[in-house]
């Protein structure tokens, strides 16, 4: 069973593609849940208010109809009904702790490459996905976001240790293991036959 963690950006794509290539990634995701079932398919809590939102600015900016915007209403309130396919992901305080990891890393990024911040809600989202791969298997999670920004942080965590930059806290010293990123795809760049590659890849023979 393999688990997804969709920030608002790329959840707003089920429901308002951008392209022909990230509507059949998605539909070829869906289909990994139903009717296949073997992903489990997550939302962070507070993005389900940011997609209602990103709706609301779509229709404002006539990127779609009234009719359109009431039919992803209509379709998003369907999907998140009981968890019926996006399942609400609710914020905890271990994905809180985990962001004074992610945030020192996240500054040094944007410093260098002067651009704009993450916004908090953006730390907290790869802190859950950091989250979701320590309690299930790395290997078999995954973030997908549309936020460039989002994974080349996400990326840098696997590559740069951020403890010279934290300041060390009350809750005594965490395993470096604890916070690990898992897989993270950007949506523009993974195609639907990609994805298939990665998911249908052997790991690789223990030694």
């Amino acid at each position: 069973m393999r688990t997804y963690l969709f920030d608002a950006s790329a959840a707003v794509q089920f429901y308002l593609p951008d392209s022909e290539k990230i509507k059949k990634t998605l539909k070829y995701l869906r289909e990994q849940k139903e009717p296949r079932g073997q992903a489990v398919i997550f939302i962070p809590n507070f993005c389900i208010a940011e997609v209602f939102n990103a709706f609301a600015r779509k229709l404002q900016e006539k990127k779609t109809t009234a009719e359109g915007y009431t039919k992803c209403l209509d379709a998003f309130r369907g999907d998140i009904h009981w968890g019926r396919f996006l399942y609400p992901y609710e914020l905890n305080r271990y994905h809180i702790i985990a962001a004074d990891r992610i945030i020192p890393v996240e500054h040094r990024l944007a410093s260098i490459d002067d651009r704009d911040h993450l916004s908090t809600f953006d730390i907290l989202v790869i802190a859950m996905a950091c989250e979701l791969a320590f309690v299930g298997r790395r290997e078999d999670t995954f973030l997908l976001t549309k936020d460039r920004r989002m994974k080349r942080v996400f990326d840098e965590l696997k590559v740069f240790d951020p403890s010279a930059l934290m300041i060390p806290g009350p809750l005594g010293k965490v395993e470096k293991t604890r916070w690990i990123p898992p897989n993270c795809l950007y949506l523009p760049d993974t195609s639907s036959e990609h994805l298939e590659s990665v998911l249908t890849r052997k790991p690789p023979a223990k030694s």
